[in-house]
């Protein structure tokens, strides 16, 4: 529940930038091919489909996450370049938006939530 008295613990991640996922795929194939060529390789702040992969493998099998709930993981652009072992370095706890910390928002969302899948 919102009160926060529940043994399930959640946490948030932003794997980045991933052109290649087929977010794009309702645009023109030439620009999105362009875009993430350059956004991965040419200006390094895009993300691979492997790095996106590993942020959600890390999010779930990691230590260092355990049975902390709350938590927003990010990482700076362009931490794929740096292989998996920068997800102990850095990909990380974040502060959140001030919008995310809105106690009112979180207490209608948890309510909406609840009623959509009925609990």
């Amino acid at each position: 529940n919102a009160s926060g008295s529940s043994s399930i613990h959640v946490n948030a991640f932003n794997p980045g930038l991933i052109v290649g996922t087929g977010l794009f795929r309702d645009q023109n194939q030439v620009f999105t091919k362009l875009f993430d060529v350059a956004a991965t390789n040419v200006l390094k702040v895009g993300e691979t489909t492997h790095w996106g992969g590993g942020a959600l493998e890390y999010m779930t099998l990691s230590e260092k996450v355990g049975d902390r709930g709350g938590q927003y993981y990010t990482s700076p652009p362009g931490s794929s370049k740096f292989g998996d072992a920068a997800f102990d370095r850095e990909f990380d706890v974040s502060e959140v938006s001030k919008e995310a910390r809105d106690d009112d928002k979180a207490k209608r969302l948890w309510e909406l939530s609840e009623k959509l899948v009925g609990i």
